[in-house]
Parts: structure tokens; C-alpha cells; sequence
């Protein structure tokens, strides 16, 4: 079972529609796949228009059982959905002993949960918080959305930071999955600079871009993932390059 995260400390890159277009992907292939929302703004449940009764604040503070917080959105695409309860844990979490590690201990029944699951992605909030702790102390990988501008960049720069405290206080090594370049525009010089210096930072790390495409938010909008929404967009083309590398 591969456990991936995908994070960069600036919002707006894309995690979310990453996070469920590669997921959708995936099973679509045949793969049983678990997406865990780590943000309190819940955009995992509203772009896949489902609900949970019990979220993942009920699973971390509450001791819900795991069975008991999973909704299977689409067939084998199963879902920890969050909401802005979420935000509370922060406060909540902050007494409590080996409190980086409470996720990877909630989560650690999965196996005899969902038997065969092949992948779980963790779709973290922009920032350096406890839960996103807690999404690197759980994961193998990483995954990095990185948006057309420097402020992305900085973001990424900041995460990669992050990760040599993981490495030094837990002793654990995140291997890096790959690079995302989104809201790639080829017509916009910006975004020409931009790809090029991460083809020069990340080398072999950098993964397709995803260009920009009006589809993608629609797709929210309409409650589809982007293969739902038009196979043949841009949007599902791109994300369908990325989910072959990555998970090949």
C-alpha cells in the first residue's frame, strides 16, 4: 500500500483537484484507493458531492472508529472527509503526547478495514500545522503541486524545509514522488519561467504539467471529478499522464 501526501504551504496550486483526479484515475484502473481530507475547508466532500456522518474530527478527538468515518464516493474511492470541526483539532492536539502521530495511529486498522487497498493520498492544508505533521509522520511519499508563480515556489521550498525536521525528530525519510506543475499556460510567459526553473531545480522529479483548463472548476462546480466531467479535456488528459507516471 503506497501512502502519499500532497502538500505545498501555499493554497491555491491544486492539491484538492490533484488529489481526486488521480485518485478517480486510479480506481478507474482497477485500484482501491483512500483519500484523506487534512483541511478544514472540506473541499474533498463538496467537489465529490458526497457527506460523512462522522468526519475526521470525529475519528481523531472523538475515537470514532474508522469504519465508522469512511464513505465510499465512487466505487472502490473511499473518502476520510473533513469539515470546519477540523480546525479545532489544532487546539485540541496540542496537549496531547505523541501528538504528530496521532493520524498514523488512528489509521492503523485500515488493512483490516478496507482489505487490498492499493493507495492512500492525503490531501493537506497550506500550511505548517499539527495535522499536516501528522499527514508527513503517516506517508512514504510526496507529492508537490507547484502553481505558475513564485509564491508557489516559496511554498514548495518552505515543505521541503519541513521535511528535515520529519527526518531528524522522527527519524523518517519521506521519498519525494514527484514535482506537479499546475495552471501551466503556454501562452503566458510567466508560466514558461516558471516550468523552466523547476525542470532545472527538480530534474527527473518533474511530472507532466497540468495546463490550465476551465473544466477542472467546472467540474467541482458540477459535484465530477474531471473524468466524469469530460474525458476528453485537457484537464483528465494531463491528470491521466501523471497517474500512468506515478503509479505505473
Amino acid at each position: 500500500m503506497r501512502k502519499v501526501a500532497c502538500q505545498n504551504f501555499k493554497g491555491g496550486t491544486a492539491k484538492t483537484t490533484t488529489v481526486i483526479s488521480l485518485a478517480h484515475c486510479l480506481t478507474r484502473r482497477g485500484k482501491k484507493v483512500l483519500v484523506v481530507d487534512l483541511d478544514a475547508q472540506g473541499s474533498v466532500g463538496v467537489s465529490l458531492g458526497v457527506e460523512a456522518d462522522f468526519t475526521l474530527y470525529d475519528l481523531l478527538i472523538d475515537n470514532h472508529h474508522l469504519s465508522e468515518c469512511l464513505v465510499e464516493a465512487r466505487p472502490n474511492f473511499f473518502c476520510l472527509l473533513a469539515d470546519q470541526s477540523l480546525a479545532a483539532c489544532e487546539t485540541l492536539l496540542v496537549a496531547r503526547p505523541r501528538r504528530e502521530e496521532i493520524l498514523r495511529r488512528r489509521l492503523a486498522e485500515l488493512p483490516e478495514i478496507l482489505p487490498d487497498l492499493d493507495v492512500v493520498l492525503i490531501d493537506c492544508s497550506p500550511s505548517l500545522s499539527i495535522l499536516s505533521q501528522n499527514a508527513l509522520v503517516y506517508a512514504d511519499e510526496l507529492l508537490i503541486p507547484i502553481s505558475m508563480d513564485y509564491l508557489s515556489m516559496v511554498g514548495a521550498n518552505h515543505v521541503f524545509d519541513n521535511l528535515g525536521m520529519i527526518e531528524e525528530y522522527f527519524e523518517k525519510k519521506l521519498k519525494i514522488a514527484g514535482v506537479v506543475p499546475t495552471f501551466f499556460d503556454q501562452r503566458v510567459n510567466m508560466s514558461k519561467e516558471v516550468l523552466s526553473a523547476l525542470q532545472e531545480r527538480y530534474g527527473s522529479l518533474l511530472l507532466p504539467p497540468v495546463r490550465i483548463d476551465t473544466k477542472l472548476k467546472q467540474a467541482s462546480s458540477a459535484r465530477k471529478t474531471i473524468f466524469e466531467f469530460n474525458e476528453k479535456s485537457r484537464g483528465s488528459q494531463d491528470y491521466l499522464r501523471i497517474c500512468e507516471e506515478l503509479f505505473p
